[in-house]
């Protein structure tokens, strides 16, 4: 069991301009834990697992505090989602030193990013060494992103009946949404946003969570310097998409693609015939990998 204590404060005395108004993440108005008024169900006294995107979180505080610091407010922002989603497990999860596979399948995989200040890096360690001291498990795989540790804990959580809430900056763990698992996304610069199944649907057109990976395969991830299909943007996609779910879908309906009405349906079909196999390995690199090998008892990760 964490010995995690709200707020005890563990990773600083003094949070480091947490409360500076660039810093704050407001709550969502949608958040209640009546579903009937439109907000999240929050169910009390049950098995709520948070998992925090540690790197994620740690950046927001580097680029957010001055001086910079990853850890100085890292305990306030995960004791926050805490009381926000009343969780009573919490596991952080790292990304360990590039490559991943991810680079092994595609040699440019975030390629153009800025370097990470080696600060930071010093500090990402005091958080992990911190995290240890408190008891609160945290875990890092060579070779994977923190994302493909989230997804695989989701994935056993929910075997274990768990309901789960994901804190993160990365709008790639939409995919991990399901009636079990709901995604808080936080931004130095906008309010703290909540997706369950119905946000997904929404702002993706009707695409379930689980299918995001085909619809990035043609639109690419400019973050991760991901092409996707050349000359396929998110209009010509939306189009895609209208009546299909998959990659395969889509392919096995080429012709129609074709003679569609909608602009430039021809070019579109012959982009997607000549990038077939970029398209599958698009998808398989945007895909959240959920099977990896974890060795962990969720439920020792109790508060």
């Amino acid at each position: 069991m964490t010995k995690w204590v709200r707020r005890a404060r563990l990773l600083s005395t003094t949070p480091v301009g947490y409360r500076n108004e660039a810093r704050l993440l407001p709550p969502n108005p949608q958040w209640s834990s009546d579903k009937s008024a439109g907000g999240r169900q929050i169910q009390l006294n049950k098995n709520n697992l948070l998992l925090v995107d540690g790197h994620a979180v740690a950046f927001h505080c580097w680029y957010t505090s001055d001086p910079p610091s990853a850890y100085g407010d890292f305990e306030y922002m995960v004791d926050e989602a805490i009381d926000r989603n009343d969780a009573d497990h919490l596991i952080v999860a790292f990304d360990p030193p590039p490559p991943t596979f991810r680079h092994k399948l595609w040699p440019s995989y975030k390629e153009g990013r800025p370097p990470v200040p080696e600060q930071f890096l010093v500090d990402c360690e005091q958080v992990k060494q911190k995290l240890d001291e408190n008891g609160t498990l945290h875990v890092t795989k060579k070779g994977y992103e923190a994302d493909d540790v989230i997804g695989t804990l989701v994935a056993m959580a929910e075997n274990q009946n768990f309901t789960n809430t994901v804190f993160t900056v990365d709008m790639d763990l939409l995919q991990l949404v399901s009636d079990k698992t709901d995604i808080e996304v936080f931004s130095q610069y906008r309010g703290l946003r909540f997706f369950d199944s119905e946000k997904v649907l929404e702002r993706y057109n009707g695409l379930e969570a689980k299918l995001i990976p085909n619809y990035k395969a043609l639109v690419g991830d400019v973050s991760d310097n991901l092409p996707g299909v050349p000359g396929i943007g998110e209009v010509t996609a939306d189009h895609l998409f209208e009546s299909r779910q998959t990659l395969e879908e889509i392919y096995s309906d080429i012709g129609n693609i074709a003679a569609a009405e909608f602009r430039g349906a021809k070019r579109c079909a012959g982009l997607l015939t000549k990038y077939h196999s970029q398209a599958l390995l698009m998808r398989k690199l945007t895909t959240i990998v959920r099977d990896m090998d974890i060795e962990i008892d969720i439920g020792q990760s109790k508060i």
